[in-house]
């Protein structure tokens, strides 16, 4: 009988069994997608067409918003198994995440 449900052992298995190396590894990623998020914010224009030519312009927003997201997801997973320090690296990304989506319910 289980006591867990089943995605909460796969789940838990997957991170306990995924090396330092390559949660640390995911962390940066997150942390390079954060930093590609708020540089675009220097260069609206650019970014603009970058992210046109990628999705449309119908569906740029879900381009941001998912970059987002997964920096966030991948900035908790290196906080849960690579380094404590990586809780200030998923603060980073969540007040991305947070920022870009209000700003972008209000521009629209």
């Amino acid at each position: 009988m289980l006591t867990k449900p089943l995605i909460g052992n796969f789940a838990e298995a997957y991170i306990r069994d995924m090396g330092r190396q390559f949660s640390h590894l995911l962390g940066t990623t997150g942390m390079l997608l954060t930093m590609l998020l708020w540089f675009s914010l220097l260069n609206p224009q650019k970014a603009d067409h970058l992210v046109d030519s990628l999705a449309g312009s119908q569906h740029e927003y879900k381009i941001v918003l998912g970059a987002a997201l997964l920096s966030t997801v991948f900035s908790f997973i290196a906080a849960i198994r690579g380094s404590k320090w990586w809780y200030v690296g998923m603060a980073l990304s969540s007040a991305t995440l947070a920022f870009f989506t209000y700003s972008l319910s209000a521009w629209s």
